[in-house]
């Protein structure tokens, strides 16, 4: 929830409730709506007010507009109208129209200069924003009321985010903002979007009419519960989409076994998309980091993570690659103001300890929220509302050197604006990113958006592996240990293959060698090497783990002798070059070309950095009598096909050849022809 919208509330009914110095000035206000608006009336009050204790500006103004129509000369109803406009995009310019027509009126209304000025602001109204800052400031510098200080603190922020802005104003990162659109977004609130590196799905927080329960009754915050369905809201839960290709979300379901009756937010995504931190508030303190699984199709029960949550707000992570780190957010003690980033390593299962504060280089003395750690481990993008914010929260960015994490900075327009910008993650190959923005435009009152190129200028360099692990050709859940062979101050990485898919994701960084093992029950190991070294971008790799029992393996080298036959007689008769001469750069809708690299039992020693070096994304494909085939490559000619046969050739597969698709089913070259399609073009 944003820091400035507590402070707004905090002040707001301090200045309304409280028996302060300022009693006369919130006097004013309470009893002119009290005396202005009838009993019958007053629940729309309630209801807006409780919607700014819970931190919900915006809620408030639809029974504000309600009591508008109805007061529409009610300084009190307009003054707080002004208010709660700032913080949605839609009603900024009413907000400035509300409070300015309330300036006959200044010396009755609490801190009406600082409401004005922040109006402005988010009008992009700079000078004039300038002008109601610095002389609420200078009458305010010296009281010695703690709220007031806040507030004049908040204030001086706010003009450091005008000079921010004026010195980005000419700065653009040339990245592309654009609303990912339904079924995702909705007129309900979507925020916090993670993906994992290979973007197959995405988890992301949901607030609005599908919430676990609907509306739910909340604290008034005077010792009591409110029942009335005017005065209830709704409470955070997470949502999962599958992506169904580049521009197509599935419709978004909730994760039962995450969800409860109050707050569950999504926090961060580990890349291989089985670890899932959640933010969980059951409703006591100030909520905490919990993990949940995934086994199957399944996420487990949110697990408290011990180490990590304090009496504090603890409330944001991202995971460093190898998943044993992650930077988090935390109001612990000890910082050096606000919410500060920290960085903490895994003990063992759900259990972090060697907690160190990130320092004064990224942190300051404001509010530094929300990290993301990119799939190479170099990256680190962060929301800060601090001096280099343009306003609310910014999007910064930090690179790890060999001195640590560099000086923080803006990353700039189109992707920071005026309001709360927070959540930035980007794709393992840094083309695209994704954020959370309430946006002039969206669908809701927080959107997700999508940002091409992720990361502007930069190339994550990295290798992306996926695979499977099978056991008799059925997918089975295995284990994968990926051991830096170069470095010993890095940990051994561990994944689990899926026990449904078989599947499993891991990143590798640039420059260094790998030992990849992989291990199914008592079976005997597997082991690949893998060089990540001259790598200059992100490149993709599919390695398969087949695990056989004796008697299945005894099964397919039968096969094995029998396919190997078939494929010499096929081939033997069949004259390639008069083939090549007619019909070798013809495309047929219904034919495509593949390379074959290996068929049933896998090649132990296949070098997979030769595999990265050709760009060759591996297939593999389980046919009839439990034939499995691995092929490379999707060509429309058989020339193109035949180029690349070549050069697998030439460096290490001998034995490869071109298998032919025809109506999506593996043929023979020599079976097609008869068939007579290429005779009819």
């Amino acid at each position: 929830m944003l820091d400035k919208l507590k402070l707004v509330r905090c002040i707001f009914f301090i200045l309304i409730f409280a028996n302060t110095s300022f009693s006369q000035i919130n006097n004013y206000v309470t009893n002119e709506i009290e005396t202005n608006v009838a009993e019958r009336h007053m629940p729309f009050y309630n209801k807006a007010r409780l919607s700014i204790e819970s931190d919900q500006f915006a809620e408030a103004i639809a029974p504000l507009d309600s009591l508008l129509k109805i007061y529409p000369k009610s300084v009190g109803v307009v003054f707080l109208n002004g208010v709660c406009k700032l913080f949605k995009e839609e009603t900024k310019k009413q907000s400035l129209v509300h409070l300015k027509s309330l300036s006959y009126k200044k010396d009755d209304l609490p801190f009406y200069d600082y409401w004005l000025a922040l109006s402005y602001d988010k009008n992009d109204s700079v000078r004039e924003a300038t002008k109601y800052f610095t002389q609420f400031i200078n009458a305010n510098k010296a009281s010695l009321d703690e709220d007031t200080k806040g507030l004049v603190a908040d204030a001086q922020r706010s003009l450091d985010n005008v000079k921010a802005a004026g010195l980005l104003k000419d700065y653009s990162n040339f990245a592309s903002v654009k609303n990912i659109g339904t079924p995702i977004n909705s007129d309900a609130s979507e925020y916090v979007p993670l993906v994992p590196s290979d973007e197959s799905f995405m988890i992301f927080t949901y607030r609005g009419k599908l919430s676990k329960g609907g509306k739910k009754s909340v604290s008034t915050g005077i010792g009591m519960t409110s029942t009335k369905e005017e005065e209830k809201m709704y409470f955070e839960d997470v949502f999962i989409s599958n992506k169904v290709n580049d521009t197509l979300w599935s419709e978004p379901k909730p994760i039962k076994s995450i969800n409860s009756s109050l707050h569950d937010a999504a926090v961060t995504l580990s890349t291989d998309g089985t670890l899932l931190f959640i933010y969980k508030n059951i409703g006591i303190g100030n909520g905490d980091l919990y993990l949940s699984k995934l086994s199957g199709n399944n996420w487990s029960v949110p697990i408290y993570q011990k180490g990590l949550n304090t009496d504090k707000w603890d409330g944001s992570a991202a995971f460093f690659p190898d998943n044993n780190r992650i930077i988090f957010s935390s109001e612990r003690k000890g910082g050096f103001g606000g919410k500060d980033l920290y960085m903490a390593e895994k003990i063992k299962d759900n259990t972090w300890g060697n907690i160190v504060n990130l320092g004064n280089t990224i942190n300051s003395s404001y509010d530094e929220d929300a990290p993301f750690i990119s799939a190479d481990g170099k990256i680190l993008f962060f929301a800060s509302n601090g001096k280099l914010s343009t306003g609310g929260y910014d999007i910064l960015r930090s690179d790890l050197t060999e001195k640590g994490w560099s000086a923080p900075y803006n990353i700039g327009k189109p992707v920071n604006t005026p309001n709360d910008d927070k959540f930035y993650m980007v794709t393992a190959d840094s083309k695209k990113g994704y954020y959370s923005s309430k946006t002039l435009g969206g669908l809701g009152e927080q959107d997700i958006y999508c940002i091409t190129p992720g990361i502007p200028g930069k190339t994550v360099r990295g290798v992306q592996v996926t695979g499977n692990i099978n056991f008799n050709n059925k997918p089975v859940a295995g284990i994968i240990e990926i051991k830096s062979l170069t470095r010993t101050d890095i940990k051994t990485s561990v994944y689990l293959s899926n026990s449904v898919t078989g599947k499993f994701l891991a990143n590798l960084p640039a420059n260094d060698e790998f030992e990849l093992t992989f291990s199914y029950k008592n079976y005997p190991v597997q082991k690949k090497m893998l060089s990540t070294k001259d790598i200059d971008s992100t490149v993709y790799l599919t390695v398969i783990a087949d695990f056989y029992s004796d008697a299945y393996a005894k099964q397919m080298e039968k096969s094995r002798d029998n396919l190997d036959l078939i494929t010499k007689q096929k081939h033997e008769n069949l004259n390639l070059s008069d083939f090549r001469s007619k019909y070798g750069n013809l495309v047929i809708d219904s034919v495509t070309y593949q390379v074959q690299i290996a068929a049933y039992k896998f090649i132990e020693n296949f070098d997979y950095s030769l595999s990265m070096r050709l760009g060759m994304k591996i297939r593999r494909s389980l046919l009839k009598g439990d034939v499995t085939r691995f092929t490379i490559g999707n060509y429309a000619t058989f020339n193109e096909a035949e180029e690349k046969l070549k050069a697998v050739k030439d460096q290490a597969i001998k034995d490869a050849f071109i298998v032919v698709l025809y109506k999506d089913k593996f043929c023979y070259l020599v079976d097609v022809i008869k068939s007579g399609v290429y005779q009819t073009k």
